[in-house]
């Protein structure tokens, strides 16, 4: 499928032919990756590698905060150009669009969420964020599941005990550390997600923005930047 981008041209390589501005749509309530700080300004690890990529490709970037299960249809309907936020490559994301080469590696183990006692993934109720390659792992294993649009509204169903779990990206997030212990919730059980690392994605058939990213992205690794900026995020 190729899918047609709001911005109307570039030029080869690094500078827009236009002064329409890049859409850079993302999920921000993911801390490190994209979130939202006190003064209302998406920020986090993700929004440095984006900042430093407009910059070193000449590109008037303007971001939109959206849900997560919005991103792909969004740059597939020319709404954004690019799609940020912790998004997993995986082969069934590469059949709808491009992916630029990752920038951030993953940890293919992903937990569940719950009181002690609650009842094992295969017999659960669960509770997943809608879009997410936990979603499609659920829909694919059969297993029995409520999807939402925020993550908010996976953590009020758990509460209200319409869900048993939450499947998510939870691993190594400090933010959920409050959550976790107010609500006598544990990490019970896990299953395996492989991909291939985090990256950005555009429309398919968008090669010369497409280009553009991948061209900053490969410089950022050569002088040192990703490596400075996973250390400011995640270290």
């Amino acid at each position: 499928m190729t899918c047609i981008g709001t911005i109307s041209a570039l030029v080869t390589g690094l500078t827009l032919a236009s002064a329409e501005p890049v859409i850079v749509a993302t999920d921000a309530p993911f801390p490190a990756y994209t979130y939202v700080d006190a003064a209302g300004t998406i920020t986090g690890y993700e929004r440095d590698v984006m900042d430093q990529i407009c910059t070193r490709a000449h590109l008037q970037c303007s971001w939109v905060d959206t849900t997560f299960d919005q991103l792909i249809p969004g740059v597939l309907s020319g709404a954004y150009d690019v799609i940020i936020g912790g998004i997993a490559i995986t082969d069934e994301r590469r059949n709808l669009v491009d992916f630029t080469t990752s920038y951030h590696g993953t940890d293919d183990t992903e937990w569940y969420i719950g009181r002690p006692g609650a009842p094992d993934p295969e017999t659960a109720m669960i509770a997943v964020q809608a879009g997410t390659v936990h979603d499609s792992f659920l829909r694919d294993s059969g297993r029995r599941h409520i999807a939402f649009s925020t993550e908010d509204e996976v953590f009020a169903a758990l509460a209200d005990g319409r869900a048993d779990l939450a499947f998510g990206a939870f691993e190594a997030r400090d933010d959920l550390g409050d959550l976790l212990l107010a609500n006598g919730y544990d990490y019970l059980y896990s299953d395996l997600i492989p991909d291939d690392g985090i990256g950005m994605a555009v429309c398919k058939g968008n090669a010369p923005l497409l280009i553009s990213l991948n061209t900053a992205l490969e410089a950022m690794r050569a002088d040192g930047t990703i490596d400075d900026l996973e250390m400011l995020w995640f270290k």
